[in-house]
């Protein structure tokens, strides 16, 4: 497969979430074979998105399998390109999967965003004891896909199946509604519209098992509202909160930076007087 994104994190865990979202997009895949005379280097298979797939060479009883390095597939449009010709008196022979939707790197952008969103700031605390100095730590390790807890992967297979769906709406989006002469009506619209009505039950979904489990980007937060000093007119620093048992440099004051909103700024760049007008 050639020009597809490359994942940090090709394991058990993103399979596992990628056969859970196409079986809730319905796009689970279909299996095919095909054969070709001997002759060409450059074969349409006949479907597109595929997957997995396996070429062998057939000659008379004899099946030889083609290494993945003599060939280049283009899984998106379904061409195989080998890099010799299939000998006279051979068969070329293709099995495998495709899908009807989506390929295995789409979906996998769609749970790389919908981990991004899901985890936004939240960290995953563990409290141990150091063997060398005896002293109680604390590690603190953004969530990962392989870091979540089991029961938040039924919510990240819905949001992932969401973003999916939208992908969906924009090609769905430029279908119109077509009339004949004869009267017949052509609801090509109503496509994008069921997209839809299912993009807003889902989200209705996750957002129920979000609020249940206090998760996602909606999840409650707690934080400290900063104060201006009034000998200085300058915010008052803000730091992260500590266990009580946290020692060590990595439990060292942090500051925190929440973002100042000034959607009213001076962007002229010049300086304020310090005694007012007329100085």
């Amino acid at each position: 497969m050639l020009g597809r994104k490359s994942h940090n994190w090709y394991v058990a865990e993103i399979i596992d979430v990628r056969k859970k979202v196409r079986r809730a997009l319905g796009d689970v895949g279909a299996r095919f074979k095909e054969t070709f005379p001997a002759g060409g280097t450059e074969y349409e298979i006949g479907q597109t998105r595929i997957g997995t797939i396996a070429v062998e060479l057939v000659t008379g009883t004899t099946v030889t399998t083609v290494p993945a390095a003599d060939y280049v597939l283009d899984a998106t449009f379904g061409v195989l390109t080998l890099d010799t010709a299939v000998p006279t008196g051979s068969q070329l022979r293709v099995s495998g999967v495709y899908y009807g939707l989506f390929e295995d790197w789409e979906i996998d952008d769609f749970i790389d965003s919908a981990v991004l969103r899901h985890t936004h700031e939240r960290e995953k605390v563990t409290r141990y004891r150091e063997a060398a100095t005896g002293f109680i730590r604390y590690l603190r390790e953004p969530y990962t896909l392989a870091t979540l807890p089991p029961i938040e992967d039924e919510a990240l297979v819905v949001m992932a199946t969401i973003l999916a769906l939208y992908e969906m709406t924009t090609d769905a989006a430029s279908d119109i509604d077509v009339w004949t002469a004869e009267g017949t009506h052509l609801a090509r619209g109503q496509r994008f519209n069921q997209l839809m009505e299912m993009i807003e039950t889902l989200q209705a979904r996750y957002h129920e098992i979000c609020q249940q489990l206090n998760i996602g980007l909606n999840h409650i937060e707690m934080s400290t509202l900063r104060r201006v000093s009034k000998l200085t007119g300058r915010l008052v620093p803000v730091f992260r909160e500590r266990e009580y048992d946290e020692a060590g440099p990595n439990s060292y004051p942090q500051r925190l930076l929440p973002p100042i909103d000034s959607p009213y700024e001076d962007e002229s760049g010049l300086p304020s007087p310090i005694w007012g007008p007329g100085y």
